[in-house]
């Protein structure tokens, strides 16, 4: 599933980043902003034509164009998995 197929608080992991035609710059630049794989974040809103998404990833809150979101490669977590961690620690 792609980063831009999500919902409005639905909870993810990043499984892959980029494809092998993707320019090292682009990937450089998402990894400098924290999108690595396995990492989790919830997608906090959408914009209202659809040409953005706001996210919440380490702890910080991170805006990404849709064509950006339409490269990266997502697995939603479970709610139940969710709550667990949020309980747990």
């Amino acid at each position: 599933m792609k980063l831009s197929d999500l919902n409005p608080g639905d909870h993810a992991t990043i499984s892959e980043v980029g494809q092998l035609s993707l320019p090292s710059v682009v990937k450089r630049k998402l990894l400098s902003m924290g999108i690595t794989p396995n990492t989790s974040f919830f997608m906090i809103r959408k914009a209202p034509m659809g040409s953005g998404l706001l996210l919440d990833i380490r702890g910080s809150r991170l805006c990404m164009r849709r064509d950006l979101a339409d490269i990266i490669d997502v697995e939603i977590v479970r709610a139940d998995t969710v709550k667990a961690v949020l309980t747990n620690g």
